[in-house]
């Protein structure tokens, strides 16, 4: 029988330093595994046994922080259990344990052991010995806190906590970066203090470390087990995670009263990608990339700290630093006046062709107003004419005047005019579109931009329609672009054959030119056409 004991020390001792292993629940035999579950360090052995086959786990040591004389037994669904103590027979009346229930319900208070389960014999190890039952009510999903000291020893207490309830979810109150701060001094007293700067760390925080860095304050969502809650730091590097601090012995000195734990910046010293995490499962490891439900955690990455130089080689820097800037100034200057004269001399160049083509569109759209006005001649269309004649004078204004821009809604005007004058040849109705949130006073376009593929749609589409045609011409602000388009319903042409006409290629020319002009806000020209229509879109980027 002393050979029994002996082996039961042993296996205590052992499964204390092995938190980590799967513990069985019956014996070889299919008889409860009897667990010596009492700290080794009391002098009062206390041992749990599991009677029944629902329970689908236990874990049966986990020291109490801060109690040497204080274990944690976690079990799963357990119904029925035993609870017992060797006690000699005649100290038995020193003893005097309590049992509480969620922390909440007193079951016993300082009772007196009276149920005996089984009486040493003579000829056994344990000979006067008694093994006494501590009769633990109902466990199902419930906290159960044993209790038990000898006489007159009352501060030496054995404790012994059952949990039988879901571990509820690990939470982080919060987490901050500590920076010694300003100093103080209290008032009325000579003594100085430092005020610490509290830095909030965020999921995916970033921040560099220097010597005021003191450390991180993990605090945790409090719960009625605390001590079953493992904090940990943790440094995560593509799939690997090395665990660099763990501890179960939470704080309660802040003002709050909120469980903490202090992990200090030599830790996290080292640039990279860490966590803080939490897990209420004991035992667990912390090295694993990825985590189960019931953890909690808190990603940052600590930032290579700034460099920092002396004096002398912070005025050495600064010098090569101005002579560089001074030389790369001038090389700059001197540089831009090139390209200035070059720019000037390109934009001159643009310019003249630009005039020439215009000289060249203007006469082109001339010509075919002088054939509208003649053919409304030759029909008797005398009042027809007359409008058309006084439509094309201040169309024809418009046109001396020269200018390369004009404002939106002049250009409104003219299309508007050109339109009505063309509406009396053919009778085709048209329409012209503006957004609402164009300012058409203050948007400046290049003249008549629009016009020569208004004259190509009343040409090849309204002249055949004639009353069935439909015109629409819009403006419109997409972003800071502006877009004009101009469609009509007409039969369609094949938009990649090149036509004997003056008036698609000129414009082509005038775009090119334009964008020679304005290359910070280049102008595209887009054409669609089928048997359903044909539509012109010109976009002026960031000309709004």
């Amino acid at each position: 029988m002393k050979t029994t004991i002996s082996l039961l020390l042993f296996f205590l001792l052992f499964n204390f330093s092995k938190a980590q292993e799967k513990f069985p629940l019956t014996n070889a035999e299919g008889n409860p595994m009897n667990y010596y579950v009492s700290r080794p360090k009391s002098k009062i052995p206390i041992f749990l046994a599991v009677n029944d086959k629902q329970t689908k786990f236990i874990n049966p040591f986990n020291a109490l922080p801060n109690d040497p004389l204080g274990n944690m037994v976690y079990l799963v669904n357990a119904k029925t259990i035993a609870v017992t103590t060797w006690i000699k027979k005649d100290s038995i009346d020193y003893y005097r344990y309590s049992i509480f229930e969620n922390d909440t319900t007193i079951v016993r208070a300082n009772a007196k052991l009276s149920q005996i389960d089984f009486v040493w014999p003579a000829s056994s190890d344990l000979p006067g010995y008694l093994t006494m039952n501590l009769t633990v009510p109902d466990t199902r999903n419930k906290k159960i806190t044993v209790k038990i000291y000898r006489l007159p020893e009352e501060s030496k207490v054995t404790t012994v906590i059952i949990y039988n309830k879901s571990l509820p979810q690990a939470r982080i109150e919060k987490a901050v970066l500590l920076r010694e701060g300003r100093l103080f001094k209290t008032r009325g007293t000579n003594i100085i203090s430092t005020l610490a700067d509290i830095i909030p760390i965020n999921n995916g925080s970033k921040f560099s470390l220097d010597k005021k860095s003191r450390g991180i304050q993990l605090i945790l969502n409090k719960t009625d087990i605390d001590f079953a809650y493992y904090a940990g730091l943790v440094k995560v590097s593509k799939n690997k995670a090395d665990t660099l601090f763990v501890s179960n012995n939470w704080n309660y000195d802040s003002h709050d009263g909120k469980p903490y734990v202090f992990i200090p910046a030599s830790y996290f010293s080292e640039p990279g990608s860490y966590q803080l995490r939490i897990t209420p499962m004991p035992g667990q490891s912390f090295d694993r990339t990825s985590i189960d439900s019931k953890w909690a955690k808190i990603s940052f990455k600590v930032k290579s700290p700034p460099l920092t130089f002396g004096i002398s080689e912070v005025i050495t820097a600064l010098s090569v630093i101005i002579l560089l800037a001074i030389s790369t100034f001038l090389l700059i200057r001197r540089k831009n006046k090139q390209k200035l004269i070059i720019a000037h001399r390109q934009a001159e160049s643009a310019k003249t062709e630009l005039n020439h083509v215009r000289s060249q569109l203007n006469p082109h759209f001339v010509f075919n107003a002088l054939g509208g006005i003649q053919n409304l001649m030759n029909q008797k269309e005398i009042e027809k004419a007359n409008s058309y004649l006084s439509k094309f004078a201040r169309l024809t204004r418009s046109i001396l005047d020269g200018k390369q821009l004009i404002a939106l809604k002049d250009e409104h005007r003219l299309l508007d005019d050109y339109l009505a004058m063309e509406q009396l040849r053919f009778n085709f109705s048209y329409q012209i579109a503006v957004d609402t949130d164009i300012d058409i006073l203050e948007v400046m376009i290049p003249t008549m931009l629009l016009q020569p593929f208004a004259e190509n749609a009343v040409k090849h589409s309204m002249s055949v329609q004639g009353n069935k045609g439909k015109l629409l011409v819009a403006f419109k602000a997409v972003g800071d672009n502006l877009i004009l388009s101009v469609n009509d319903n007409g039969e369609g042409f094949d938009v990649q054959k090149v036509y004997a006409g003056f008036g698609l290629s000129l414009c082509k020319k005038r775009i090119d030119l334009l964008n020679r002009m304005y290359q910070d806000c280049p102008i595209t020209l887009e054409l669609h056409s089928d048997l359903n229509g044909t539509t012109a879109i010109i976009t002026l980027n960031h000309w709004l």
